[in-house]
């Protein structure tokens, strides 16, 4: 007997058409028939296309942003925080991100998500920056320059690895956290294998 969809199977797999396909591809029909199953299992789950779009929007949302800022705050120092941020944002695909900033430029809903989405992440970086002695001035301006920095990598569909990535992490910590009042022992361990307390168990 096949298992009933669930409405989280449904987003997870409209996050999948959309990396791969584009926003246009996520209607009903094109996704019941890539699943092999008929409208009605779309429709049991959500009331119409505006509605299932909203609940991708936001899966998409907290799986890219706050997901990602929670298992940081697992790492013990704000520099190891902030070398595994730049490490993730720079060393993995972000086709789904140029999808979903392809989507914004059509759908408000997407638009104003990616708003947040922004803000948020501009002030996750901002508030590292303050914390490592940073000033609040300079903190957000070294914190958009980081966020664009990030936002010009997506564009250029790059993903860096090895020692192009060693590199680009390097600089990028050195630029923002120049005058940085960093203690000894936490400059040392930012440069330690980094590993979360919950990866150490």
């Amino acid at each position: 007997m096949t298992r009933r969809l669930t409405a989280q199977d449904w987003i997870d797999f409209a996050l999948t058409t959309l990396a791969q396909d584009g926003f246009q591809a996520l209607k009903a029909d094109a996704l019941a028939r890539k699943l092999g199953v008929s409208r009605g299992s779309f429709y049991w789950h959500f009331p119409e296309l505006g509605t299932f779009h909203a609940r991708v929007i936001a899966h998409w949302r907290q799986t890219a942003t706050e997901a990602i800022i929670a298992d940081l705050e697992h790492y013990d120092s704000r520099e190891q925080r902030l070398d595994a941020l730049l490490r993730r944002a720079f060393g993995h695909h972000a086709r789904l991100e140029l999808r979903m900033r392809a989507w914004a430029d059509e759908n408000a809903e997407a638009a104003r998500a990616l708003v947040d989405i922004d803000r948020r992440r501009t002030a996750y970086i901002e508030q590292l920056l303050g914390e490592a002695g940073i000033p609040v001035p300079l903190a957000a301006t070294r914190a958009q320059l980081l966020y664009w920095t990030y936002l010009g990598a997506v564009l250029s569909r790059s993903r860096l690895s090895g020692e192009r990535l060693d590199a680009m992490v390097t600089q990028l910590e050195r630029i923002a956290l120049e005058g940085a009042a960093a203690k000894p022992a936490a400059a040392k361990a930012s440069r330690e294998p980094r590993l979360s307390r919950r990866e150490r168990g």
